[in-house]
């Protein structure tokens, strides 16, 4: 009997005693984690409030009302943004913003999007969205 074989038997051994360790141990406590919260969002959408959906396109341009209308630029987004917050704001709703990025648009065009609207006191929210071509 050499060494290579008590080494082995060794490892056999260690290995029998985790595996029995582990089936007998229990798992008694569990930890709940609560997600963080949200610094900017409120406790919920007023009644009265109109989403307007942004896209935002890897070429940094920004379709609106449903592709319809495409800005080319972040000063065009900002007076849209402005033109609908006045017209709201004379029917009595408030204006809240969805932000739709596709995967593939660089973060940078998202936050410029969220930045204008936190610049206007406009409520937001943020989907990625990647869509399958057929």
């Amino acid at each position: 009997m050499g060494k290579k074989s008590l080494m082995i038997r060794m490892i056999d051994i260690v290995f029998i005693l985790l595996f029995g360790f582990i089936a007998v141990s229990q798992i008694g406590s569990t930890i709940t984690i609560d997600p963080p919260k949200s610094t900017e969002a409120s406790d919920g959408v007023p009644q009265s409030a109109q989403i307007i959906i942004i896209g935002v396109k890897n070429d940094g341009t920004f379709p609106v009302e449903g592709g319809n209308l495409v800005l080319k630029n972040s000063h065009q987004l900002r007076g849209y943004l402005l033109q609908q917050m006045q017209k709201f704001k004379i029917e009595g709703e408030q204006l809240g913003v969805r932000i739709r990025a596709d995967w593939d648009a660089p973060v940078e065009h998202g936050l410029t999007v969220a930045k204008i609207c936190r610049e206007l006191g406009i409520n937001k929210g943020l989907d990625v969205v990647k869509l399958m071509s057929d």
